[in-house]
């Protein structure tokens, strides 16, 4: 039996997730906004429309995907994911479950992406055997490049790497949390969102 209203996918675009086919299809009552960034302003918009009346189904779904949620955008969001108007669902795609503050992550459900849990996170690892040194120097040349394959894999690790070890690095968690929800905003300085993030991680 479902019991959130709200429910997560784990998948870097709508299409490699594992939506229920009967979603995948917008109609009258199905909407879906696939944005880089759902910002506040998104967020407000969506509960508006959240209100409407279901036009053809007895209630209404939305569909969002994106790679980036602000923090004052999940937070917008709290009341709406918890109570939402009746029969009203949600179903979310984002690259990653760490992308989500406690607070909202409490009110999803993560949904199994269908995929193999194991990830070869072997350039993270060795990222994080380098000294600080090495590290500035490695994100110098990846954010030179736009190597956005090499970023997000250091995001991710991080990710990984703060789910694992939270209670003995609490500090990281801002680190974490402020590149994830920066680094895909216009006009923000990758090389330093990451040099923060690499100087933040210990030496292993």
């Amino acid at each position: 039996m479902q019991t959130h209203h709200a429910l997560v996918y784990i998948a870097s675009s709508l299409e490699e997730s594992v939506l229920p086919d009967n979603v995948r299809k917008q109609t009258a009552d199905i909407q879906h906004v696939v944005l880089d960034r759902f910002g506040i302003a998104d967020a407000r918009a969506l509960i508006l429309q959240a209100q409407q009346t279901a036009v053809e189904a007895a209630g209404r779904t939305f569909v969002l995907a994106t790679k980036n949620i602000p923090v004052e955008a999940q937070n917008a969001l709290l009341k709406l994911f918890e109570e939402p108007p009746a029969g009203v669902q949600f179903h979310l795609v984002i690259p990653q479950e760490g992308l989500l503050i406690p607070t909202l992550r409490s009110r999803v459900q993560i949904v199994s992406n269908g995929l193999s849990p194991v990830s070869d996170q072997t350039y993270f690892n060795d990222f994080l055997k380098s000294c600080y040194a090495d590290r500035l120097a490695l994100i110098a040349d990846i954010t030179k490049q736009k190597d956005v394959s090499h970023i997000e894999e250091i995001i991710t690790g991080a990710e990984k790497y703060l789910a694992e070890n939270l209670r003995a690095q609490p500090a990281l968690a801002t680190s974490v949390m402020l590149v994830r929800e920066y680094v895909m905003t216009p006009g923000a300085s990758k090389k330093m969102l990451l040099e923060e993030l690499a100087l933040s991680l210990p030496i292993t």
